[in-house]
């Protein structure tokens, strides 16, 4: 069984879709995020080769966007909203959770951990996946050094291999499928299932390390009262 090297976050992330956003099955997973940004096109390309997928990033300074932000591409308003903090989400893969931790001493301030993600549509769960998300205590943090700096990452790690992934998946559409789990080894899956599920303090700590990142919240302080 694998375990993730880097830490968990103390709460989960949800991301809405449109209801016309497809999820099931994309046909333009990686040039949707091109119409956003040419840079973000090209790093949700090497996604699909390191074995995972950009699911959304918001940002002080761009606003929303992302594969399953695509709704943003007509509602510029809301995209562009100024709203402070960064954020990225990843689908989990180790090749992405080491690239990240390996960045991360040359971006100070930025944290990255792992959580469970639910995808919803309206009130209905699409589906929930383990993903990768990274944040910025800093909240006008400049994304654009991490996502150049994240693309050569994943540019060295797609040298080593035949990239095709993305290739396909524009082609041929991409179909999503989640397992929220360390492993997919469907005998490990029902045991850990099935630990999980009683609480164990000791179960706990054998499927790995609890929350330790606070997700950071971008609220201007209140003024204190003058005592009478």
């Amino acid at each position: 069984m694998r375990f993730s090297v880097l830490p968990y976050w103390d709460q989960n992330v949800d991301i809405e879709l449109a209801p016309w956003t497809p999820y099931e099955k994309d046909y333009t997973p990686v040039s949707v995020n091109t119409l956003f940004n040419p840079t973000l096109g090209k790093l949700a390309g090497f996604a699909f080769e390191v074995h995972s997928e950009l699911f959304a990033m918001h940002s002080f300074h761009s606003g929303s966007m992302g594969t399953l932000a695509r709704h943003n591409l007509i509602d510029s308003v809301s995209s562009k909203r100024v709203e402070p903090g960064f954020s990225m989400v990843f689908a989990y893969s180790e090749a992405v959770e080491h690239s990240v931790l390996a960045l991360l001493p040359f971006f100070p301030g930025l944290m990255a951990g792992i959580t469970l993600c639910d995808i919803w549509r309206d009130d209905v769960l699409v589906d929930e996946c383990k993903v990768l998300m990274v944040m910025s205590e800093d909240p006008i943090f400049d994304e654009t050094p991490f996502v150049e700096a994240l693309c050569e990452a994943f540019k060295v790690i797609c040298r080593k291999q035949k990239p095709n992934t993305s290739y396909f998946a524009e082609k041929f559409g991409y179909k999503r499928f989640s397992i929220s789990y360390e492993t997919d080894d469907t005998t490990l899956m029902r045991i850990t299932q099935a630990l999980f599920d009683m609480e164990l303090d000791a179960t706990k700590a054998v499927l790995g390390p609890m929350p330790e990142l606070k997700v950071p919240q971008f609220v201007p302080s209140q003024p204190q009262k003058k005592s009478e």
